[in-house]
């Protein structure tokens, strides 16, 4: 009982955190499509400062929120431990702060940090060498943090099946699980994929770490930029990707309660992730096809992998939640009806994706408005979904409080339309040759960033209007002292 009121006090200060912080990174994505509605009105300094720390922000800790989130769906099922969470929240945390204070200093590489751009901003330096000191470090720490979470589920998973190997339910694929033995659930195998994918990027990210930080401390030590962008891609798509592939887990653990239809464990489930876990690897080399000294068998790869890796979650998680739905007679209480909309949130993005991977549309698309559209529909209108969809499943639980259905319900409508309409001014600036990054507008797609500014407004006050139930919610478990039993 202790152990669980713990962990319950530690997922909510993860929540609560993660609530503060991922508001105020929606924030200055409103500030950033006012400023490219209105050219001039901010310097391209601070553009880029913001634009780098909203990027890396996003990426890293909705990773480590997420990551969390699931973390105390599973606690019952595998005995993780506490302990890890703390300190992945304290390396966050610590992270998110050095992020902040490098962006405070003009920092703004973008979150991908190109070599050699940390070090060379241009001909009239943007920031300090520490500055760039200061990102590549904190990024490292919240990688270090889903780090921690990745060993200790797999440990975990292995002390409650007995090897890595049944975790991933390669039992069921050969029908050899023992009369009587429960295998995997469909959560369990998600989240072992997630943390063999994130340990195995361990070390590409490690080694570039270290080589970037090592040309910031001694600028005669070069690197191979194709080098240092292969590691840049191969790390970056993963730990982005895996982000879905946790909303999936969420689902898995929670849909199933609402429709009162399990989520069976079987054959094509498992050789689906089977498959996944190795192509969201090599899919990662699509993004390289504009580096023309990369070998051409890689580039091969990349676009046959990136193909490939559409069916697996179409069939195995979007079409199979589709239709566990139909005709549950499900009431469509905030929770659900996240977890349902982060399902067409990943299926659109992940096609546009599909499109940007092949390699005639790429040099069209490749550095156009079409890469951040798809990027943010299945992490904003997928990831974040699954993320929201949860906390309204936990907040009852952590709080013996529940969030106001009617409230949400509101909020659901006002993301879903700003959502959906800044990601497609995206899609159309992207398909008419809008590059991405720059500080404004092109003349003739102008109207399409004041369109894409009044749809985050909207977006960013359902965010607001949820954060204000979180709060008000809290503050109330907070002044009672009122433990759930």
């Amino acid at each position: 009982m202790v152990n669980d009121l713990r962990s319950r006090r530690i997922t909510l200060v993860w929540l609560g955190t993660g609530a503060i912080l991922l508001l105020a990174l929606a924030l200055l994505g409103l500030v950033m499509r006012v400023a490219q509605a209105v050219p001039g009105l901010i310097s391209a300094r601070v553009f880029y400062a913001m634009l780098t720390l909203h990027g890396s922000g996003m990426a890293g800790i909705s990773l480590t929120i997420i990551a969390a989130l699931f973390w105390y769906l599973m606690r019952r099922t595998l005995p993780l431990s506490p302990a890890v969470m703390q300190a992945a929240y304290g390396l966050t945390m610590t992270g998110a702060l050095l992020l902040v204070l490098a962006a405070a200093r003009g920092f703004g590489a973008g979150w991908t940090m190109l070599y050699p751009l940390p070090a060379m901003p241009g001909p009239v330096p943007a920031w300090d060498r520490w500055a760039a000191g200061l990102f590549i470090a904190g990024f490292a720490l919240i990688i270090g943090a889903f780090a921690l979470w990745s060993f200790d589920f797999l440990r975990a998973g292995v002390a409650r099946y007995g090897s890595l190997g049944r975790m991933l339910g390669l039992d069921v694929l050969a029908g050899t699980t023992a009369p009587g033995a429960e295998p995997a659930s469909p959560s369990v195998i998600a989240g072992a994929v997630v943390a063999v994918d994130g340990i195995a990027t361990l070390l590409p990210g490690t080694v570039l770490a270290t080589l970037m930080l090592a040309n910031l401390v001694a600028p005669s030590f070069v690197v191979n930029p194709l080098l240092a962008k292969n590691l840049d891609f191969f790390a970056g798509h993963v730990l982005a990707n895996v982000q879905i592939y946790i909303g999936a887990g969420v689902a898995y653990a929670l849909l199933p309660l609402y429709t009162h239809r399990p989520w069976k464990t079987g054959k094509v489930l498992v050789a689906g992730w089977l498959v996944t876990l190795i192509l969201v690897m090599l899919s990662a080399f699509h993004h390289l096809y504009q580096d023309f000294a990369e070998p051409v068998v890689v580039q091969i790869i990349g676009n046959i992998a990136s193909y490939a890796s559409a069916f697996p979650p179409i069939v195995v998680t979007i079409f199979a939640g589709v239709m566990l739905v139909h005709r549950s007679g499900m009431r469509w209480k905030v929770a659900p009806l996240f977890l349902y909309a982060g399902f067409a949130g990943w299926a659109i993005g992940g096609y546009a994706a599909i499109i940007d991977s092949s390699p005639a549309l790429n040099q069209y698309l490749h550095n156009t408005l079409w890469v951040p559209a798809y990027f943010h529909t299945f992490m904003a209108l997928s990831v974040v979904f699954f993320m929201l969809g949860g906390v309204y499943h936990v907040m009852p639980e952590l709080t013996g409080r529940s969030l106001a259905e009617q409230l949400g319900k509101k909020a659901a409508a006002l993301l879903l339309i700003g959502g959906w309409g800044l990601v497609g001014t995206w899609f159309l600036a992207g398909a008419l040759g809008q590059p991405r990054r720059y500080t404004f507008y092109l003349a003739h797609v102008a109207r399409l960033g004041w369109l894409g500014a009044g749809c985050v407004l909207i977006a960013t006050l359902g965010m607001a209007l949820i954060f204000g139930d979180v709060v008000r919610v809290v503050v109330s478990y907070v002044r009672t002292n009122d433990s759930p039993s």
